[in-house]
């Protein structure tokens, strides 16, 4: 009987790996960034994946001007999505965004799961939305995008709580594209998605080598001023 429960253990972990392997949830990770504005460096970035208990995650990006640009223009931008896992999908909890500087912004959605709402206050006006399954935060979708280019899909699209209300993010795939970052060059995928009035176009490098991570961010405002981050260093990651 010994031998039949060491052989039944032996199947049930081989399972429980291969479970986990197939899954391909990025590690925790911190990657570092050089920030740009018109393709002019103006400050840092940073972008990280932290496990801050056995079923909560954070994914928390950061923007700053630095330097001189920081003498002229004091900005920074603070993204963060708490979050948990649940039979592998991803669901956040709570998102806030805060800008300031230039302009001043502040957005908290906080999501109940129990009653599927999801409570969205932005600029001070609160606004219900009401969930469904597989809904995510406009930083998160970013973390689970990761995840499904390691699983190997490449047709994408996301329901995302945006402002008070439940938009679909539709990445678009433009091919392929080599990125000269910090850490060499990168092969990459490169994803476009435009706003839902097409007047904003926020472009992702996402590098197969460290699993799919965006080397590079790109932010088109309206008035055509261009973001972007491009990659100095990660850990973490392969």
């Amino acid at each position: 009987m010994n031998w039949m429960k060491s052989v039944l253990i032996s199947l049930l972990l081989f399972w429980n790996g291969s479970l986990w392997a197939t899954d391909h949830f990025p590690p925790p990770f911190i990657a570092l960034y050089k920030l740009y504005v018109n393709g002019i460096p103006v400050g840092k970035g940073s972008r990280s994946l932290t496990k801050v208990s056995p079923d909560q995650w954070v994914f928390e990006t950061v923007g700053e001007t630095t330097g001189l640009a920081a003498l002229i223009q004091a900005i920074r931008i603070e993204e963060r999505s708490v979050f948990t896992r649940i039979n592998g999908n991803i669901r956040p909890l709570e998102y806030t965004y805060r800008q300031t500087g230039r302009k001043t912004i502040n957005n908290q959605v906080l999501f109940n799961w129990s009653k599927n709402i999801a409570q969205d206050v932005y600029q001070g006006k609160t606004k219900t939305v009401s969930l469904k399954e597989n809904v995510l935060d406009r930083l998160l979708y970013q973390l689970v995008l990761m995840q499904e280019l390691q699983q190997g899909k490449r047709q994408l699209q996301y329901q995302v709580v945006n402002k008070g209300n439940l938009s679909t993010y539709t990445p678009t795939l433009l091919g392929k594209e080599t990125v000269k970052t910090g850490t060499g060059e990168l092969e990459t995928l490169k994803y476009e998605r435009l706003s839902s009035n097409k007047e904003r176009r926020t472009t992702l490098w996402c590098a197969s080598q460290l699993h799919y991570l965006p080397v590079r961010v790109e932010h088109v405002e309206k008035d055509n001023e261009v973001f972007s981050l491009v990659l100095e260093s990660v850990q973490g990651l392969p």
